[in-house]
């Protein structure tokens, strides 16, 4: 019911106090509704920062949106956020239920949450949700309900209250706030002082305080209306208004740069008011918005809106000079052509011709007012003003528009028309009429209709250059050049450009005239037709000026030397006299999601000012008397954060403030980057990795560049904005160092060098060893043979002394035994003879036989000669057995001669027997078994 009082008092106010119909756009809604990361919860504040990022305080978090890409930063156990402040890019505030605190960029470019809250007692807010917050380079203000608390960027402090608040708002360089219950309160020197007369809102909710003209205040409330403030008292603003609002529910509003105020309401949407309280315009679900319900409202820097809705946010931008009317209910269906006649705007669609009143393009929900003329469904392709009449061009020929809206038939064609043209030829008014079967040409003096054979072909556009030659546009394929006969009822020549005729020129071909001449446009590439050489020739003034532009559909002529070229999702205005072309403006379509009818693009020209841009599902009003406004400055790109990764490793961030070096490990790297309004600008982005890439990138709607696995260098990154008409901005630039491998850095050609100088030094040490080896060799050869000369004269001269040796003692023994032979016989003979006389010389013999067998000295001679041959035998033989004897030793050294027992008895002078019990006390003081022969020992040993 109340929606229902608050329409009438809309058509009433409009009605009463009409606005000027040139004075305000009607903007353009973008929804976000369906976005990753909850853009379609509640949005309860938004904020946006100086490089043009937007922030949204959800249901779901802060959401950050750069025109390209959203994020969603959280808290923990608090997924809702109520309010948003932003200080700068690098810091803003949030608040949320019992829980505010600040938020920081770190090198990564994402926000890190810090809690600021936490350092105070919880029971100062207990069940408190913090709903606004105002920051300035001294303070940072945190309002609930029931307290406010102040940071100082060091530490925070709760402001003496005792009684609740509702909303805390900043207007100029004060911030004002209403007692629940009570009048509006200034706060000055953190203490809350009550502006005389304002307890007239003491039974309402105060939910808006808006600076108004240069000293004055504009008070918003919930249930009585909105007020002004001048310093000394209230005055309610516009009554009118005030029923509109108590009707809506008034939630939210703001002054805008067009000098308008935006109120956002709980039950109709977004209303804009002029300074006078009149509503221009009403943005509501009727014309695109997703819901009704307002939450928060916020004009970026180029005076675009964005409304925090119940469900979703929406995006409402103003197009320069240019007004919206979408039928997003698709009533209408697709508008071909567009008119200003009788004070209404007629509209041909493809479901036949609609009227609004020209009064009612200003009112709100325009499109609903428009009203089918009975008669006319059906395809409508253009219209026709003759002689003050209103006729269109239909499926089924052609209907004349009567003012009382009546339509008539004025020529029975029996075929559909695509185009009618009022023309002079030969010296009378005609009208060609292009059909879907040929040209027809109607006699304006005698009303007669003339099928102009024999060309029998559909024919979509036709145009007379100044030689009176007619140029009609194929309906697919190329063009041909007329000639009427005398009597204007037959064709009498033409010529076929274009299409299959093989002529070299592109298969479709536009038609157009600039200063009487015709104009050709096909494949993206303008050619003129000379007639002095009967020739069709590029244009070279035309395709400089669309170097960069591609598609181009259809060019519409304005006035003089100004005209419309249009592609499938742009729209440009461009200058063209026959010696000079240059684009005069540009917009951007297809990005704001709206688009022109397929392969009939069209711009309605209704006068001067006023052009009728048709679209797909509505149309544009285009004005150009109207000022352009926002900032049209192509911005350079900024870049935030500079990521290196590596494969099974967590990635790295480099500040961009200093020289980047990347080690080589993490040589695949990110670069994140935005441009101040991205979205608002229809910007583009392009790139190039110097030393990597050979020419820029296409054109692309992204925030990041990712590179792999990049080589050991030197990289220079360079980024640039471009808008629709291939412009593009100063590059910013990205220089950074991708280290060698560990196996290529100086620290290991350093560690190369060491280790290729050990292994010379281990080289030259081991050809030098070889060396003195091979000295060595050859000197212990030498040596050896030496030695072996040498050990061969010992063994000669060993063997020589123990030849001399045995020699030695086979004398000594056979001498003993002789002279023991020779005493033997001696003795026989003395006892025999028994002679005394022979005792003297007996004696004699005898004494000298006995003197001569002296074993000891034979002995000593003999251990001598051992001695030389067996040096340390009776050493080591005494060491290993200490109990023997020097006889034991005598019989050792003559059993180590191998000598038997018989000759060691005659050497030794004693019997055999004797020698064999000396070999048995020998055996047992060695411990020699009984089954070891005894010399054998003593050779060994």
């Amino acid at each position: 019911m109340r929606y229902v009082i608050a329409e009438i008092l809309l058509l009433l106010c409009w009605l009463v106090f009409p606005a000027d119909m040139h004075a305000y756009n009607k903007p353009y809604v973008i929804n976000f509704s369906k976005e990753k990361y909850g853009a379609s919860n509640k949005n309860w504040a938004i904020g946006q920062d100086e490089r043009g990022i937007m922030y949204f305080a959800n249901d779901v978090g802060l959401l950050e949106y750069d025109g390209i890409g959203w994020e969603l930063n959280t808290i923990p156990n608090r997924p809702t956020i109520r309010s948003v402040a932003v200080l700068s890019n690098r810091t803003l505030f949030t608040g949320s239920y019992e829980e505010f605190g600040r938020w920081d960029r770190d090198l990564s470019g994402k926000l890190q949450y810090t809690s600021l809250s936490a350092t105070i007692d919880k029971s100062e807010f207990e069940n408190d949700d913090f709903w606004k917050i105002w920051a300035n380079g001294e303070f940072v203000y945190f309002q609930s309900f029931g307290s406010v608390f102040v940071y100082d960027y060091d530490t925070v402090r709760k402001l003496p209250l005792s009684y609740p608040i509702l909303f805390l708002t900043k207007v100029r360089d004060e911030y004002w706030v209403q007692r629940m219950g009570d009048g509006i309160y200034r706060l000055q020197e953190d203490k809350l002082q009550m502006i005389p007369g304002s307890d007239i809102f003491n039974d309402t909710d105060v939910r808006i305080i808006l600076p108004f003209q240069t000293d004055k205040y504009l008070i918003g409330t919930a249930g009585k209306g909105i007020y002004i403030y001048d310093g000394e008292g209230f005055k309610e603003w516009n009554p009118e208004l005030s029923e509109i609002m108590r009707a809506v529910d008034l939630n939210c509003g703001m002054r805008t740069m067009r000098d308008t105020y935006v109120f956002g309401t709980i039950l109709d949407g977004i209303y804009e008011v002029d300074e006078n309280g009149r509503v221009v315009d009403r943005i509501s679900t009727e014309n695109m918005l997703q819901n009704n319900t307002i939450l928060s409202l916020f004009e970026d820097h180029v005076g675009n809106i964005w409304a925090g809705l119940d469900r979703g946010i929406s995006f409402v931008q103003y197009l320069p000079k240019m007004s919206c009317y979408i039928d997003s209910k698709g009533n209408m269906g697709s508008a071909y052509e567009a008119i200003f006649w009788d004070d209404k705007l007629f509209l041909g669609t493809n479901q036949g011709v609609y009227y609004i009143r020209k009064a009612d393009l200003e009112k709100s929900g325009t499109l609903s007012e428009a009203k089918l003329v009975e008669g006319t469904q059906g395809q409508v392709w253009s219209f026709i003003i003759a002689d003050g009449k209103l006729y269109c061009c239909h499926n089924r020929g052609i209907r004349e528009i009567h003012k009382n809206l009546s339509i008539s038939e004025p020529y029975n064609l029996t075929t559909g028309v695509y185009k009618g043209v009022q023309t002079r030829l030969k010296g009378r008014d005609v009208l060609l009429l292009s059909t879907y079967n040929l040209l027809k040409l109607v006699d304006k003096q005698t009303g007669v209709v003339h099928d102009l054979n024999p060309l029998n072909e559909p024919i979509i556009n036709t145009e007379v250059d100044h030689l009176e030659n007619v140029w009609l546009e194929h309906f697919n394929k190329g063009v041909f050049r007329c000639r009427l006969s005398d009597d204007m009822q037959r064709i009498e020549s033409y010529t076929y450009l274009g299409g299959d005729s093989g002529d070299q020129l592109p298969y479709k071909l536009k038609v157009f005239k600039v200063g009487g001449r015709v104009v050709l446009l096909g494949d993206d590439c303008f050619y003129n037709y000379d007639d002095i050489s009967d020739a069709v020739i590029p244009n070279e003034h035309l395709n400089n000026c669309f170097r960069m532009v591609h598609g181009i559909r259809n060019v519409v002529h304005i006035q003089g030397s100004i005209f419309w070229a249009l592609t499938r999702s742009a729209i440009y205005k461009f200058s063209y006299d026959g010696y000079d072309a240059s684009i005069i403006e540009s917009y951007d379509l297809g990005s704001k999601n709206l688009s022109l009818v397929n392969s009939y693009e069209n711009i309605s020209i209704a006068n001067d000012s006023i052009n009728i841009v048709c679209l797909d599902n509505g149309f544009l009003l285009y004005d150009n008397q109207k000022d352009a406004f926002g900032d049209t400055h192509l911005e350079p790109p900024f870049l935030k954060s500079f990521q290196v990764e590596a494969v099974g490793l967590a990635p790295q961030y480099k500040d961009l403030s200093e020289t980047i070096e990347v080690p080589y490990k993490y040589n695949s790297v990110t670069i994140r980057f935005s441009a101040k309004n991205t979205l608002a600008s229809s910007y583009y982005f392009q790139y190039i990795l110097e030393g990597v890439d050979p020419h820029w990138s296409e054109s692309q709607k992204i925030n990041r560049i990712s590179y792999v696995r990049l080589p050991e260098g030197e990289y220079t990154l360079k980024i640039r904005t471009l808008d629709n008409l291939g412009n593009y901005s100063e590059p910013v630039s990205c220089t950074f160092h991708v280290q060698p491998p560990w196996y290529q850095s100086v620290w290991a050609y350093l560690a190369y060098l060491l280790l290729a100088a050990l292994t010379l030094l281990l080289i030259w040490m081991m050809i030098l060893r070889r060396y003195r080896n091979v000295h060595l060799m050859k000197i212990r050869s030498r040596e050896a043979k030496r030695l072996r000369r040498k050990n061969e004269e010992l063994l000669r001269e060993l063997e020589e002394k123990n030849a001399e040796l045995l020699t030695q003692t086979s004398f000594v023994i056979r001498r003993n035994e002789l002279l023991m032979k020779i005493k033997g016989e001696l003795e026989d003979f003395y006892r025999k003879q028994n002679n005394k006389s022979l005792a003297p010389l007996f004696n004699k013999v005898d004494a000298l036989l006995s003197e001569n067998i002296d074993t000891e000295e034979d002995w000593k001679m003999f251990l001598i000669n051992f001695e030389q041959k067996h040096t340390g035998f009776f050493k080591h033989l005494k060491a290993d057995y200490p109990s023997l004897t020097s006889n034991d030793l005598k019989l050792c050294a003559c059993l180590r001669l191998n000598l038997d027992s018989k000759d060691i008895a005659a050497l030794m002078n004693v019997s055999v027997r004797s020698v064999e019990n000396s070999r048995s006390r020998l055996r047992k003081k060695l411990n020699i078994s009984a089954s070891q022969h005894l010399n054998e020992f003593f050779l060994q040993f």
